[in-house]
């Protein structure tokens, strides 16, 4: 009797645990990205204080000239970058806090799938518990696709800053 209300448990409570399986990698991949994206925004920063340390050095007549306008407008996409970069990172922030939550939710739900066999008055409980940790899922997969929109905005600001200070367009064309 013991044996079969065992495996009872372990078979109601593998379905949760399937899909913990794969926000935790889910959660993986997004620690990941995001180490990557806080790399990005030190690299930033970094670029920002050197540059305004060349600028700074610069003399008036410089400044009234081309490189101090350069410099100005460089300083100026990278801060803009650096918005753009903290929105990614936020998104990600979410992205793995719903991730995590759902991952909780869904190991409580197991245990009431499990405990239902010995106390059948879990069994809502762990319905709600179930559905709510996909609620979440379903969030965090939001956030994420919020975050993948919003991949390429830093790089394609950058990209059209240097096609505008070098003279050719963002396409690779020459400007007429």
């Amino acid at each position: 009797m013991v044996a079969e209300q065992w495996s009872r448990v372990v078979s109601a409570s593998v379905a949760p645990v399937v899909i913990i399986s794969a926000s935790s990698l889910l959660c993986l991949a997004f620690y990941n990205r995001l180490a990557a994206i806080v790399g990005r925004l030190r690299a930033v920063q970094r670029e920002r204080l050197e540059l305004q340390d060349k600028l700074d050095r610069l003399s008036a007549a410089d400044i009234e000239r081309y490189s101090g306008m350069r410099h100005t407008c460089i300083l100026e996409s990278l801060a803009e970058q650096t918005l753009r970069i903290h929105r990614r990172a936020r998104l990600i922030r979410s992205t793995l806090l719903f991730l995590l939550a759902t991952i909780g939710l869904l190991v409580v739900s197991s245990l009431f799938n499990g405990l239902t066999v010995i106390w059948p008055g879990l069994m809502p409980a762990a319905a709600i518990t179930f559905v709510c940790g996909m609620g979440l899922l379903l969030c965090a997969v939001s956030f994420a696709a919020a975050e993948l929109v919003a991949a390429l905005n830093p790089a394609e600001l950058e990209s059209e800053i240097v096609a505008e200070l070098i003279g050719f367009p963002a396409n690779g064309h020459q400007a007429a």
